[in-house]
């Protein structure tokens, strides 16, 4: 493994829990103990370095043989955490039996095989796991063949081949809905929220699908899905397209249906237990969204109350928790309380690995926190990370608005100079990612043309009345409203035209709507 970090990060991702088992199990092993006592150097280092490794054991034998031995300890663990593992999961369950499947066939205890197989199909069924049926017909077959079909009527081998091709048929519904779903977040990660008809076009060929009608009776949705999972893929189709829509009311309504078919299967939901969590994020953003705050609490408070072994999983439940309650700060102007909540959870945030995509909207959201108090060098300083990393081109709609609050931030510093050319830059972005909006389109040129023009506090107060009269007109449009949810635009304005924190602006309109977090 050369200089592989790979075992470092190994050890440093095992439980407490895991790592008291594999001491335990290496204990017990005959002989030296050199593979744990590289494990001890190995887990104790903060930031993995070899060549310490090297220095501590100069005087071992195998230090001469390092890279042989990392790898051997590094599959050594992998071992020990399959055997740690094994009574967690179903598919390790399952693997298990289909190897004393062929351990029972190949010594010619048929009848014994097929008892085993009787009770994998029960095990397979209840979990739908269709690859394991279609291989548990085939060992059946081969029973049938050495044993010359005896006691098999023709009758019966017919039903035999009915059931096959239900499974196959089960299984390819099941992969075609998968599909439509994984085309369908692809899209979103790439582009973000629609905010105009022609960008609807992108999802038409998925959501008209004939196997997506749109708001099925349950009857009938049940026909079209052959599968629990084929099931919970439809309505997260949905739940997704209506985001696309800014339609948070049927969202909603669709994301509710996904998680009361996960809990109405308790077994199911265990074993796929990422996916209930991605389902509660959808109705957590759609309650958000919504206003629902007191809802929005209870089903973050049923994520947070969920148990689970899987670092992955808790670390997902922690980013959605913290990322909501930013979005909450942010909706409410309570961007202090923000910064607060992400200098408390900073350290743990760097070190859950985060996807391209979050990371890229939690450095968007800290931008907005510091914009908000009024500390633009810091927000300038989160919005070049964003502008600056070119190395994957994901959520366009993140990329494009950091663009435009990035000339907003250079206004608020003095940085007349600049304004210019970052409009010129921005302008020739968000035309080549074709998402330069009405409302971008206003900013930019008055930015351009309007602010260089400008040499007194009067003059420049009419030029934000007359943007915010435009911006106004503009957000008619119910597509251009979406962009309030990247930045609220109006009660920035409104900020200057009346020279009081941006903060204030945002608190004063939530009392006068009656919306009160």
């Amino acid at each position: 493994m050369k200089s592989s970090p790979d075992l470092f990060q190994l050890i440093k991702s095992l439980t407490k829990s895991e790592k008291r088992y594999f001491k335990l199990f290496a204990s017990l092993q005959k002989g030296e103990k050199k593979y744990l006592k590289l494990f001890n150097s190995i887990d104790k280092q903060v930031e993995y370095s070899e060549e310490n490794i090297r220095k501590e054991f100069n005087h071992e034998k195998f230090i001469n043989h390092l890279p042989d031995r990392k790898n051997h300890l590094y599959y050594l663990i992998l071992k020990i955490l399959r055997v740690y593992d094994r009574d967690q999961s179903v598919d390790v369950e399952l693997k298990g039996l289909l190897h004393n499947v062929k351990l029972l066939f190949d010594k010619g205890l048929y009848n014994q095989c097929e008892k085993i197989i009787s009770k994998t199909r029960s095990l397979a069924e209840k979990y739908e796991k269709h690859l394991v049926l279609l291989e548990l017909s085939g060992w059946e077959f081969e029973l049938m063949r050495v044993q010359s079909y005896q006691g098999k009527p023709e009758k019966e081998t017919e039903k035999f081949y009915k059931d096959v091709f239900r499974v196959k048929n089960k299984y390819s519904n099941e992969k075609e809905y998968e599909h439509l779903l994984i085309r369908m977040f692809a899209r979103i990660h790439q582009q973000g929220y629609t905010r105009k008809d022609a960008d609807l076009k992108l999802y038409q060929d998925i959501i008209n699908n004939p196997l997506l009608p749109v708001d099925m009776p349950v009857g009938q949705v049940e026909n079209k899905t052959m599968t629990y999972q084929a099931l919970s893929h439809y309505y997260n189709i949905f739940t997704a397209y209506y985001f696309m829509l800014n339609d948070f009311a049927r969202a909603y309504s669709y994301g509710q249906k996904s998680v009361t078919l996960m809990e109405e299967h308790p077994h199911l939901l265990e074993e796929r237990l990422q996916e209930y969590v991605a389902a509660l994020d959808n109705v957590i953003i759609c309650q958000y969204s919504l206003n629902k705050y007191k809802e929005m609490l209870l089903t973050i408070k049923k994520l947070k109350e969920i148990n689970t072994k899987s670092r992955t999983i808790k670390n997902h439940i922690f980013f959605i928790a913290n990322n909501m309650e930013l979005h909450t700060y942010i909706k409410r102007g309570a961007f202090a309380q923000g910064i607060k909540l992400i200098t408390s959870i900073e350290g743990d945030l760097n070190k859950i690995g985060l996807s391209k995509s979050t990371k890229v909207n939690l450095q968007y959201i800290i931008a907005y926190m510091y914009f908000g108090i009024g500390n633009y060098r810091e927000a300038r300083n989160y919005l070049n990370e964003i502008i600056n990393d070119t190395t994957v081109d994901l959520r366009t709609d993140i990329y494009c608005m950091t663009r435009v609050m990035a000339i907003l931030v250079h206004y608020e510093l003095g940085h007349d100079e600049l304004l210019e050319y970052m409009e010129k830059s921005a302008h020739r972005y968000l035309e080549k990612k074709m998402r330069l909006y009405k409302v971008e389109t206003s900013i930019l040129d008055f930015m351009r043309k309007k602010i260089p023009k400008i040499s007194n506090g009067k003059d420049l107060t009419a030029a934000f009345k007359e943007l915010r009269k435009e911006l106004e007109e503009i957000m008619k449009d119910p597509f251009e409203t979406k962009v309030l949810d990247y930045f609220d635009f109006i009660s920035w304005l409104e900020s200057k035209i009346q020279n009081r924190p941006f903060a204030d602006i945002i608190k004063e309109k939530l009392k006068e709507n009656n919306v009160a977090p």
